[in-house]
């Protein structure tokens, strides 16, 4: 492991003063973020905060990070807001061990109090705007791979730093650590998230937390469990059920003989089932989690870009029918979400892409820096770049998390995660699920940026939607049988009194919701979807 030493924390916590002692102690450089932006662009970091805007200073902290990280070695006091940014984590953590500086708000704001420095991010109301960033911060500041208590005097601090870095000898990287609200009148109050890059049995065990029991049931993706054997050793002992994933795995006969394996089994009611594999997988084991003995703690280990990016979060699980996708099906949250991106490695471009589908889905939906970053570095993050490939992975991951906070239950802002969605479930459908998932919602979002390009939307969306997908390797258009199509779409289960709702981007991070597309538009958006058939 790299010997460089990173300090993250609070304004107040006081990163500058003790990262000094630790680097004086051990003999090395000391780099402050802050200073380094100063240095860069001649002003206090402060100062340029509140004259150019958080978006530009997000932007020179990244390039002093970037510097920062680039001397083996250095003690770094990190920006209160760095590690807000999954690139600068990845950046950070990889440098060495990671200190948290944890101090009640109360002491950090006293300590503010007697400075005179002047902080930004705290204008208005300080206490409030400090409790704040307290939450938003803290799944990136959990994440660390040590906790100090920075009430102490900054010698007592410092010394404690140096007695466990000395000892420290971390194996895989949390990257994000969370509790979030599970939403259900069932089961576990939070459900535990945690993402990172070749975890131990440590942290997984650790994430798991509650739902740990000497009992539990696995269900894996037998070529999971062929390729990724450390993965498998660091997950509790149990028994364990390896099936073919893929469409086919969501039907009612594989959903009978799950239940019937854990009741031979004598699963237990408050064993866990765990789920190791990509979405098929999830959505089969969380349906069974849902119905055997009325409910158990479910646990997803996703595999797959699709489901560490999206169908892992939410607790929407579902079986297909024969016309209609995910068309029976529960609302169950996990209890659990433990997200390894290490396991992406062994996934092939195509089926990277699948995952890339719906991350683009969440940018379009409500994050422009996702969009962003995926114009950036997407098509190098479907090879060889993993830390874009993670950034990417966690930005989708938790735009679906705060919305699904905000909607458990599907009643109202919830409706726009099925973007691309209404047509790209069709044209799954149609192929007979020969078509992949990602590819379906690529054209779905292509065939809605038609639809809403008739209704005033931004008009330099649709050509940027399609520069980006022709970029990623996404296909234009596709063959299929527009009449099977439009069957599909009216078996669809986002109906309402017979009208069809459908998500549609007006602009890069805002959609709206509609119930009155017309049959010529509908016919508009697959013709701008479909190619004739070779003969």
């Amino acid at each position: 492991m790299p010997d460089g030493v990173v300090l993250i924390g609070l304004s107040g916590s006081g990163k500058s003063t003790v990262g000094r002692i630790v680097a004086e102690r051990l003999g090395r450089p000391f780099l402050d973020t802050d200073d380094l932006i100063a240095q860069r662009i001649r002003e206090p970091a402060a100062g340029y905060l509140r004259r150019a805007g958080e978006p530009a200073f997000r932007e020179a902290e990244a390039r002093a990070v970037d510097e920062a990280v680039r001397q083996p070695g250095a003690v770094i006091a990190a920006g209160g807001g760095a590690p807000d940014d999954p690139l600068n984590r990845w950046q950070l953590w990889s440098h060495g061990t990671v200190v948290w500086l944890h101090a009640p708000d109360e002491v950090l704001l006293a300590r503010l109090a007697r400075d005179r420095q002047p902080r930004p991010m705290l204008a208005g109301d300080p206490a409030a705007r400090l409790a704040q960033l307290d939450a938003q911060r803290s799944p990136f500041l959990r994440a660390a791979d040590l906790e100090t208590d920075a009430a102490a005097p900054s010698e007592r601090v410092a010394n404690a730093i140096l007695e466990c870095v000395r000892r420290q000898t971390p194996g895989g990287r949390r990257l994000f650590d969370a509790d979030v609200a599970r939403r259900h009148p069932i089961g576990p109050t939070t459900t535990r998230i945690v993402m990172g890059l070749d975890l131990d049995r440590v942290a997984i065990h650790e994430a798991l937390g509650a739902v740990q029991h000497p009992g539990p049931s696995i269900v894996v993706d037998r070529a999971v469990a062929e390729r990724h054997l450390s993965l498998m050793a660091t997950l509790p002992a149990g028994r364990c059920l390896a099936i073919r994933g893929g469409e086919r795995a969501k039907r009612l006969r594989r959903l009978e003989e799950l239940l019937e394996w854990l009741s031979a089994g004598g699963a237990e009611r408050r064993a866990p089932l765990i789920a190791v594999g990509g979405g098929t997988v999830g959505d089969l084991a969380g349906t069974a989690a849902a119905l055997y003995a009325r409910g158990i703690p479910l646990v997803h280990v996703p595999t797959t870009w699709l489901a560490q990016a999206d169908s892992a979060f939410g607790g929407k699980v579902a079986i297909d029918l024969a016309g209609a996708k995910n068309a029976a099906g529960v609302f169950w949250p996990p209890a659990a979400v433990i997200v390894d991106v290490a396991t992406l490695r062994t996934q092939t471009v195509a089926r990277r892409r699948d995952g890339m589908a719906e991350s683009l889905k969440a940018a379009l939906i409500g994050d422009p820096i996702l969009w962003k970053l995926i114009g950036r570095r997407g098509a190098a993050a479907l090879r060889t770049d993993e830390a874009a490939r993670y950034a990417i992975v966690e930005q989708a991951a938790r735009l679906k998390l705060a919305i699904c906070e905000r909607d458990p239950f599907e009643s109202d802002e919830r409706r726009a995660l099925n973007l691309g969605h209404t047509i790209g479930h069709a044209l799954e459908v149609e192929s007979r699920y020969r078509l992949s998932h990602g590819i379906a919602v690529a054209l779905g979002l292509r065939a809605v940026a038609a639809i809403a390009a008739g209704r005033g939307a931004d008009p330099e969306l649709s050509p940027a939607l399609d520069g980006l997908l022709a970029t990623l390797g996404f296909p234009q258009r596709r063959a299929f049988e527009p009449r099977a199509v439009r069957d599909a779409i009216r078996g669809d289960k986002k109906r309402t009194h017979g009208r069809q709702r459908w998500i549609l981007p007006m602009a890069i991070g805002e959609v709206t919701e509609v119930d009155d597309v017309t049959d010529a538009e509908l016919e508009r958006a697959l013709r701008a979807i479909w190619a004739q058939a070779q003969p």
